[in-house]
Order: structure tokens, then C-alpha cells, then sequence
């Protein structure tokens, strides 16, 4: 058996300290994506390895299949809700469709999962870059950083004014090539 470290953000002074029990929550999220028909890769122990599984069960959740991890990609194979264009930045809907993100809709919408890999007709299976470098992009500004704007676009220039949500998606590499890091949406005011 595997000793946890103890949890260094506990202060004796107020209760006792717990070892943190990493492979017991993997273990458990494991458990689910078995559950829900998805497939389980080996997860290392730490806080990486339990988003890594959470990121397998939801798409065990949504039916779509594993997540895959190449090149320090995270890619998500999922199913198109309207017809999507190579880049376009996408959200999660409730359906367990993407479909292209908006800052100007609803928090839902302007949560990024990632970026379409591909064309792809609606109904039709698409791959997400969720993490990671995605290639054959046009026009960006190596080393500037890019935002969600409306229809599944993203500029280098963060919006402004109110009812609108900020959401930076990663930052360009080159003029073809952005790094995908997608950011909780903030709401402007």
C-alpha cells in the first residue's frame, strides 16, 4: 500500500491532519468511467493524473470515447452540434454536442472546451483540442494572446464592456499554430 503525503495546508492547531488519499480518488473516478462504458488508462498519482481521469469520465459520460493525449495534446473526440470549421472554438452543451462558443450568450456558451480540429458537418464526429498545440490556423500574431469572441472566433484583442464574457483560449506560436489553454469565463461588467 502506497503511503499519501500528509495534507501540508491542514494546521495542527485547528484538527488533525489526514494523508491525502490521491489514488483513492483516482481509484473511484476510475470506477465511474468503467461504469459508464468509457475506457481506463494507467493515471499517475497526483493532481494531474485526477484531472486526466475526471477529463476520461466525462467523456465516458457523453458517450464519445476516450481522451487521447499526443505531443502534449489533449484531444477530446466528440460529436458536432452544427456544422464547424477548422479552429473554431467550441463549448459542451447539455446534448453532449459542441457546438461554436460565444462571449455574448450565456456562461455555458463562453466556456471553451477547446478548439475544433477540423471541419466537420453537424452530427458529424470532430476532434477538440482541448490542451495543446493546433496547426493550420491563418493570420495569428506569434506570441499574442487570444480571446473568445462570438460564432466560435477569438481575437487578440480582449473584450471590453458589460454582459460580456472574457475568456482567453491560449496564445499563438506562430502565424498558424495556437497553443490551447482554454480559461474559466469571467463575466465583464
Amino acid at each position: 500500500m502506497t503511503t499519501e503525503p500528509l495534507n501540508p495546508s491542514v494546521s495542527p492547531l485547528y484538527q488533525e491532519r489526514f494523508a491525502e488519499n490521491t489514488s483513492g480518488i483516482i481509484a473511484a473516478i476510475t470506477a465511474c468511467i468503467v461504469a459508464a462504458g468509457g475506457t481506463v488508462v494507467s493515471y499517475p498519482s497526483n493532481t494531474a493524473g485526477i484531472i486526466q481521469a475526471l477529463l476520461d469520465l466525462r467523456t465516458a459520460i457523453a458517450g464519445a470515447g476516450p481522451v487521447v493525449i499526443n505531443d502534449a495534446q489533449v484531444l477530446l473526440p466528440m460529436t458536432a452540434g452544427e456544422a464547424l470549421n477548422l479552429g473554431d472554438a467550441v463549448y459542451l452543451a447539455n446534448n453532449g454536442r459542441v457546438y461554436k462558443a460565444g462571449r455574448t450568450t450565456t456562461r455555458a456558451a463562453a466556456n471553451v472546451l477547446g478548439l475544433a480540429r477540423a471541419s466537420a458537418a453537424g452530427a458529424a464526429a470532430v476532434v477538440v483540442v482541448a490542451r495543446g498545440k493546433i496547426e493550420g490556423l491563418t493570420g495569428l500574431t506569434p506570441g499574442a494572446e487570444y480571446f473568445l469572441g462570438t460564432n466560435g472566433s477569438y481575437s487578440s484583442t480582449a473584450p471590453v464592456g458589460g454582459g460580456i464574457y472574457l475568456t482567453m483560449i491560449g496564445q499563438a506560436l506562430s502565424s498558424s499554430t495556437l497553443d490551447v489553454q482554454p480559461q474559466t469565463p469571467m463575466l465583464l461588467s
